[in-house]
């Protein structure tokens, strides 16, 4: 009697929170496995699913893919514009966006193995690319948004080059995810956005 069977389709009122676990069982085994060796089956069975239940909710491991990509870059951009909105000022909303991030790495590390493992995974498999077009250039789109923000409040210089700062502050971020994927410390990510900080505000290096 210790272990859990496995079920066929449940009741309607169950099928978001089974959608649910799905996504994060297919994060889960995306973000560590890999797509290629990933399979519909072994999510199912994490899930307690039957392999035939599993495609109740999905068409294909393609299509659970793109869910799981625009399900995660959802919750993620929600999540840093909520951060960055509770700041007045370019700096702190960033430093703000940056600390969400390393707050959901340590909540759930699938995130940011997921995402960095994106850019490879369309590479090797074509197909995917089209499936994500929904959630395509969130990325780039949120740190323009935020460097217009402060450029219309006139925290930039009339010569800061915008597209070139965006750039570089959505860069900093995604190294720093790789950073810490790589290492699997999140740790040393909090303790990179606290040596930004005493850069930003001049504390970093000693006066000469």
């Amino acid at each position: 009697m210790g272990s859990t069977s496995r079920v066929g389709r449940p009741p309607a009122g169950n099928s978001d929170e089974t959608r649910r676990l799905i996504v994060q069982a297919a994060r889960e085994r995306f973000a560590r496995d890999g797509y290629r060796a990933t399979t519909n089956k072994l999510i199912a069975s994490d899930v307690g699913l039957t392999s035939t239940a599993i495609y109740h909710y999905v068409e294909s491991k393609a299509a659970l893919y793109a869910a799981v990509y625009c399900d995660t870059i959802d919750r993620v951009y929600n999540g840093f514009q909520q951060a960055a909105d509770a700041e007045a000022h370019l700096l702190a909303r960033y430093s703000a966006v940056l600390r969400r991030a390393n707050e959901m790495q340590v909540d759930d590390p699938s995130i940011a193995g997921f995402i960095v493992a994106v850019a490879h995974e369309t590479q090797r498999h074509p197909d995917l690319r089209a499936l994500l077009a929904p959630q395509r250039g969130r990325h780039q789109r949120f740190f323009e948004s935020l460097v217009a923000q402060a450029a219309v409040a006139g925290e930039l210089q009339p010569d800061v080059d915008q597209a070139a700062l965006a750039d570089l502050l959505g860069a900093v971020l995604t190294g720093l995810a790789r950073m810490t994927v790589a290492s699997g410390d999140p740790s040393r990510y909090a303790a990179a956005v606290d040596v930004l900080e005493r850069f930003f505000d001049g504390t970093l290096v000693a006066a000469r």
